[in-house]
Formats: structure tokens, sequence, C-alpha cells
């Protein structure tokens, strides 16, 4: 068997430093990739074919095709006839009006990026496969921090992209697109071209095309160094989380134990009252250590509304920047929509307001309701919402996948 070219060598070499920091596939595992037929999906195609057969991994291809423009259903078809010449089981998956529309509140790129990963996620679970990848570059990478940037994005923002969110991999973050289109040059593959991506319209292409080849020009190597920049906030980002989490339950305790006193305390007033009412009757609860009434199992919550509900003055005391992580980490647990930076000081001004009551809402029908001393996020009435990219303090992304070209 002839050697692999060096190009597809060194793509498919940092693929898998990758996956292997992320521990993920592991031997056997299926995986779906999602070609779209450009470069840098075909580039993750053969690099996951030399590394796969070592591994065990079981390779399935899928294809979107939007019909948003002239020549989808064509590229569609050539990553068919792709993958069956490397004997690769393929899906393609075509898009019709309703999926779109399904997704319409977010624009039409936000749609068609909804649509496509909802297919893409689908057809994964139809082939068995416990992994989704996709071509995402280093110069996408660098492309999302600007973007963010420019949107005003905190620390959270500037993560961009992981190499792993929940079963959505992304094995070529440190390969550069130059990389990638030389590697299907080295296969002699002609790859095919959205003619979209080069549309001036749109923020990421002005960014791809104008902003980005302005920075390297004035400082070589800027591409790189903003994708390291992210990865270094991606670092500080998942110490916060854990950080978060702690406060979140440490102040989430504190209002369960008062809600604890202040159930068994009413339990208390009402047996006293029956007690007055009816002298022969004993209605008091036992006094127990703990404080729990008698129909409450060890570490039951008392009765109440549904949700996270903080104290007000343990989350206003928190530090800034804590206080905001631990606001939108509440909404998320009660299947909320993570609120937007706004919306998460709007939070926090709720929880040091004076007056016992009031309410704020955010995009996606998420809210925080003051009652009193406490901050209740009541998860939502018809569940959660549908899934959109969610955003980090300042509007930066956290969970789903940023806008990209499809690669």
């Amino acid at each position: 068997m002839a050697r692999a070219p060096a190009a597809l060598r060194l793509v498919a070499d940092r693929a898998a430093r990758a996956l292997a920091a992320a521990r993920v596939p592991v031997q056997g595992d299926s995986v779906a990739v999602a070609v779209s037929g450009g470069a840098d999906s075909l580039a993750l195609l053969h690099a996951l074919r030399v590394l796969a057969g070592p591994r065990g991994w079981r390779l399935r291809v899928v294809t979107v095709d939007h019909g948003l423009r002239d020549g989808s259903a064509a590229d569609a078809a050539f990553v068919a006839g792709h993958a069956a010449e490397l004997m690769l089981p393929v899906r393609v998956v075509a898009l019709a009006p309703a999926d779109l529309a399904r997704h319409r509140a977010a624009g039409p790129e936000g749609a068609a990026r909804a649509a496509r990963y909802a297919a893409l996620h689908a057809a994964a679970d139809d082939a068995g496969c416990a992994w989704l990848a996709t071509g995402h570059t280093r110069d996408d990478q660098a492309e999302t921090v600007l973007l963010q940037l420019m949107r005003g994005t905190g620390p959270d923002g500037l993560a961009g992209m992981a190499v792993r969110t929940g079963r959505l991999l992304r094995p070529l973050l440190s390969v550069a697109r130059a990389e990638t289109r030389a590697c299907c040059a080295a296969l002699r593959v002609a790859w095919r071209d959205d003619p979209s991506n080069d549309d001036p319209r749109f923020l990421r292409n002005a960014v791809r095309d104008r902003a980005l080849p302005l920075l390297e020009e004035l400082r070589p190597g800027a591409t790189a160094a903003l994708a390291r920049t992210a990865e270094l906030a991606r670092d500080d980002r998942d110490w916060a989380e854990s950080v978060t989490a702690a406060a979140l339950a440490a102040i989430a305790r504190t209002a369960e134990l008062a809600r604890d006193d202040r159930d068994w305390a009413e339990s208390v007033t009402a047996a006293a009252l029956a007690a007055l009412v009816d002298p022969g009757q004993d209605g008091f609860p036992p006094d127990g250590p703990d404080g729990r009434r008698p129909e409450q199992a060890p570490g039951e919550r008392s009765s109440g509304a549904p949700g996270e509900r903080l104290p007000c003055a343990q989350l206003a005391a928190l530090p800034l920047g804590l206080g905001r992580r631990v606001v939108r980490l509440a909404a998320g647990r009660s299947g909320q929509p993570l609120p937007d930076a706004a919306a998460t000081d709007a939070v926090l001004a709720l929880a040091r307001d004076a007056r016992p009551g009031g309410d704020t809402a955010w995009a996606g029908g998420g809210r925080a309701v003051r009652e009193g001393g406490a901050l209740l996020f009541p998860p939502p009435a018809t569940g959660p919402p549908a899934a959109l990219p969610a955003t980090g303090p300042g509007g930066g992304p956290v969970a789903m996948d940023p806008p990209v070209p499809g690669g």
C-alpha cells in the first residue's frame, strides 16, 4: 500500500492529537463525518480514514443539500460519489422548506445552520453513530474570535469552538485552511467551492476575505494567535465552570435549608392553631434535628415552585463575574435559554433591588422572578426552546457551534 502523502499525514497527525486529548472516539466507535464537498471536510474525511483502521472506528459520510442555491444538489451528488469511491456508506439529506421554516427566527444564515445540524444529528442517530465530526479549521476559529470581539463578547465568547462539544467533534481546529487545501491537492481531490462563501454581504465572509488578510499583513501569524487566544480562554472557562457550579450549589443549599426551616415553622404554627381550636388533639410535628416534616425523606426538598431558587443576598454578594456565571448556570439548569449580557445584569440588579417583587425576561422565553428574598428561575411552561447557539457573557457562544462555512 502506497505511503500517504505528507500533506495528508500532517492533517491526520494533528487530528489524532486533538482527538487523543479529548479521549474520544474510543476503539470500535462509529463516527458520522459531515462532508459538504469543500476542502476542509474532504481533508477531514481522508484524515479520519487514515486513523480509523488502527483504531477500529467505523465511518459514515453525511452530506446535507440545503436546496437554497443552484448547484447544491450537484455538490451532494459529488460527496456521495466520492464516498462510494472510498467504499464508505453515505447518507444524503435534502432539506425541505419546512425544515428551514422551523428556525426562521434565527435569520437566513442561522436557519440554514440550525436545520443543517438538526439533519446531521438525526442522520448520525439513524446510522447508530456516537459521534459527529465536522471540518472546522484554525481559520474558522480565528474568524469566530474576531466576530465575537466585534460583538463585544465576554471571556466565554473568546473561547470560540472546542474540539469536543457533546457528541460534536472538530478534529481540525489546529489545522490551517491552506493545509486542508494542500491535503486535497496532494490526494488529487478536486473540492467544491460554495459561492455563498464569497458573498460580501455576510459579515463572516468579509472577516475572512478582508480582515484576516490585513491582520496577517500587519502581523504575520495573527490567525494562529487568535486561535491560541481561544484555546487559552477555553482553559479559563473550564476552570471557571467548576467554580461556578460550586458557588451555585452553595447558595442553592442555603435557600433549601431556609425553605426547610420555613416549612417546619409553618407546620408548627398550623399544629398550634389546631391545638387551640381542638385542645384534645396534638398536631405538633416531631422536632427532628434536621427540621424535616414526617413525610419528608432525608435530603428531600420541601414543596414549592420547581426550578432554581437562589437567595438574593448571597447572589448579590458574589463577585460580579462569578455572579454572572451563576445566573447563567441557574437559568440553564432550569431549562431556560441562557440570558445575554444585558439580561444577566438585569437579573443581578433584580437580586440587589431592595423591593421584594419584580421580574425580568429575555429572548427565547427566559424569565427570573423575585419572590421576597429569593430569586426564582421557573422552568419553561412548554418545554425547552429549540436548539440554537447559546451565548456566553457578552454574547459569546458556549455549548453550540458558531456559524461557519460547511467546509
